[in-house]
């Protein structure tokens, strides 16, 4: 059984009470009556989105563009280390910036899609996920693979407007964005892999500014961003669990929000 204390802001206000757990195997019985998801459950753009042609709605679902934040964390490491490279007294390079959030929609979009293609499988047989286009059917398997290589083609393009070693050190890139969804199956620790995916561009963003990477910037910038990434998935990953009562992913030692 879960204990705590509770904090609230007023009566009737969502509380929350923060636990350090640990869980010794895959098997989650919590007492939860109510908790609140992080995300909405309705899409952050769908009235935007709603006016393309029907037929790119399962594309725009698989790639996740009517959910935006993704890209944002996907993007904001990308922006520190573009502005860290900058010359003293000067703003970022705006071009640097728009090629990174242009790479950003395309690579997160790609990221979703090759999980969604590792994971369809899986997602089939949950609640949550069965109704992703590749889990129910929405978009064949060809289609899936074909979008696939668009996103990596166009995501392609804009890397090579940067220098030879920042093209390397993208093209290094996919190797996380294919582990991650592998790693779900075999460890507890999957966010951590998750914050090593996503904060690849505190390397990139500054190599393409100065045409190096500084290990005393860039390495305390990509631990300090793994970090962060794995708090804030780790509190998503419970809210699901909470809220739905399907592990997000196994977790082994964790911060725990719960309600009263």
């Amino acid at each position: 059984m879960l204990t705590g204390t509770c904090y609230g802001l007023a009566r009737g206000a969502p509380r929350g009470v923060f636990l350090l757990c640990s869980y010794v195997n895959r098997t989650f019985h919590l007492p939860v009556v109510w908790c609140t998801p992080i995300r909405p459950a309705s899409s952050d753009m769908g009235g935007r989105l709603s006016r393309l042609p029907g037929w790119m709605d399962p594309y725009v679902k698989l790639a996740r563009y009517d959910r935006p934040i993704g890209t944002w964390l996907l993007y904001l490491p990308c922006t520190w280390s573009i502005a860290l490279a900058s010359p003293a007294g000067q703003l970022p390079d705006l071009y640097m910036l728009t090629l990174f959030g242009i790479g950003a929609i395309l690579m997160r979009g790609a990221g979703c899609t090759i999980n969604d293609l590792l994971d369809r499988r899986f997602d089939q047989q949950v609640e949550r996920t069965k109704l992703r286009p590749l889990a129910n059917g929405t978009i064949s398997l060809k289609n899936a693979f074909l979008f696939l290589g668009f996103q990596l083609s166009a995501s392609l393009l804009i890397l090579l407007q940067l220098n030879w070693y920042s093209i390397c050190l993208g093209l290094l890139s996919i190797l996380p964005v294919t582990v991650y969804p592998l790693c779900k199956r075999v460890t507890y620790w999957p966010q951590i892999v998750l914050g090593l995916t996503l904060n690849w561009g505190t390397w990139l963003g500054y190599s393409a500014v100065v045409g190096y990477c500084s290990i005393p910037v860039c390495l305390p910038l990509y631990i300090g961003g793994t970090i962060w990434t794995t708090i804030y998935d780790t509190v998503y990953s419970h809210q699901v669990l909470l809220s739905t009562g399907v592990p997000y992913l196994g977790i082994r030692l964790c911060l725990v929000s719960l309600t009263p």
